[in-house]
């Protein structure tokens, strides 16, 4: 018997691949052992098509293989978390004005932000079973640089912003006003880049190592192309519901955007193209002030 690295379950020697998480079962020693090797070596040879056939499906993913389950045990979590976050800063804004005034001024809406994307990346690098945060970034891909194909994730990122941008100069949907950004073009000084660092800076790099890096891989690992993108968007829905509940156009350009980037992550192994496209996205607000 041989047990799975990742849950822990046992099946037999002959079993190579744990059908639960999709992680490869450790070798076998002995007598198993030396029945593996000489099948192997009975075995037909793979004709050079099928060998680079495997090295072009697997050319976008190193050798970290997550499972669906260990995804959706990780958005669990993220969410239990961002409650009892919203739960010890509410408390604080409450019992204290000078507080809830810092909270929402430029570099308390920074510092808050920033404490929640950190809070969700230490479960999504818990559950990712990486040894070092070096490996982490390994295994996302932040350790490549971009590929040819950012360009075209920033067109297309642009692309879809000019057509929600269309419809709402048109009169045919609600816009959504962001905090950040009013706050931004109402304050003055240099606190008011501090509104602008969460929509351009931690968003694009925290949510893009978070969602396409770790939760769209492992839902990727098990299930189709399809089934994994639908998973996304509806994980998007509901972290940008305040935008889905209130906007059409706005939920459409956030799950065109879900769905780019799910691509450019199934064609790429580097995951600066999905970060510099959700940059070139949010970094039209600016110009726009809402969407």
């Amino acid at each position: 018997m041989k047990s799975c690295p990742y849950c822990g379950a046992e099946y037999p020697d002959d079993v190579t691949v744990c059908p639960v998480d999709q992680q490869p079962l450790p070798q076998a020693t002995g007598a198993n052992q030396v029945r593996e090797i000489v099948a192997t070596e009975a075995a037909p040879p793979q004709s050079q098509s099928e060998l680079s056939g495997k090295i072009s499906s697997d050319m976008a993913w190193p050798e970290y293989r997550w499972s669906p389950k260990a995804a959706l045990k990780c958005i669990g979590t993220i969410i239990l978390l961002d409650f009892i976050v919203s739960f010890i800063l509410g408390g604080f804004e409450h019992r204290s004005s000078s507080f809830r005034e810092w909270r929402f001024g430029g570099f308390g809406f920074f510092s808050g932000s920033l404490l929640y994307y950190i809070v969700e990346l230490i479960a999504v690098i818990y559950f990712a079973r990486t040894d070092t945060f070096a490996s982490f970034c390994k295994a996302v891909g932040l350790d490549r640089k971009p590929t040819n194909l950012v360009w075209f994730g920033v067109v297309a990122a642009l692309a879809i912003r000019m057509v929600g941008h269309f419809v709402l100069i048109h009169g045919w949907s609600n816009g959504v006003r962001d905090y950040d950004i009013l706050s931004f073009k109402s304050t003055f000084g240099p606190e008011r880049y501090f509104f602008l660092g969460p929509l351009l800076l931690l968003a694009p790099l925290f949510e893009e190592s978070m969602y396409r890096g770790f939760l769209y891989r492992a839902f990727r690992g098990s299930w189709s192309l399809g089934i994994s993108m639908v998973m996304i968007v509806a994980w998007i829905a509901w972290t940008h519901w305040s935008q889905y509940s209130v906007s059409w156009i706005a939920a459409l350009d956030l799950s065109m955007l879900t769905i780019l980037q799910c691509y450019l992550r199934e064609k790429s192994d580097s995951l600066w193209d999905c970060i510099f496209c959700h940059m070139a996205f949010n970094a039209t607000l600016i110009f726009i002030g809402f969407h």
